[in-house]
């Protein structure tokens, strides 16, 4: 878009326009929503690490104690016997 075609806005007309409206003025805070929010959050992130840990971390964990277990090393470059 060329700048020069770009409609000259009216700052004035703008601040009248919203005033009219009355958003002129933030709205309250609710503090109990944001409380309940932050509280939801808090949750589903306790929620998503767990279940990362339980699908991700936990089978590769049995896995490499089942290995080193059996004896049988997947990784040829390290030796955990030594």
């Amino acid at each position: 878009m060329n700048p020069t075609d770009a409609m000259p806005i009216d700052e004035a007309q703008i601040h009248l326009l919203f005033e009219e409206a009355g958003l002129m003025d933030a709205p309250a805070v609710d503090q109990r929503r944001v409380d309940g929010v932050m509280e939801r959050a808090m949750h589903e992130s306790i929620i998503k690490d767990t279940s990362s840990f339980v699908f991700v971390g936990f089978p590769a964990v049995l896995s490499a104690m089942l290995d080193v277990a059996s004896g049988k090393i997947s990784n040829s470059d390290s030796d955990y016997r030594a």
